[in-house]
């Protein structure tokens, strides 16, 4: 257990950039969504 400490310490530099872009990504992608299932559900044949 003691060899995960430092991956866990390697990965943080990772995740502090990756966290914010998260939150900026995430709203935008929610928001999209409902556009993207409308599109694709008029593409299908029924």
């Amino acid at each position: 257990m003691s060899n995960k400490t430092p991956d866990i310490f390697c990965l943080l530099p990772f995740a502090s950039c990756l966290l914010p872009l998260a939150f900026c990504l995430l709203p935008q992608y929610m928001c999209l969504q409902p556009r993207y299932k409308r599109a694709y559900s008029s593409y299908q044949p029924n």
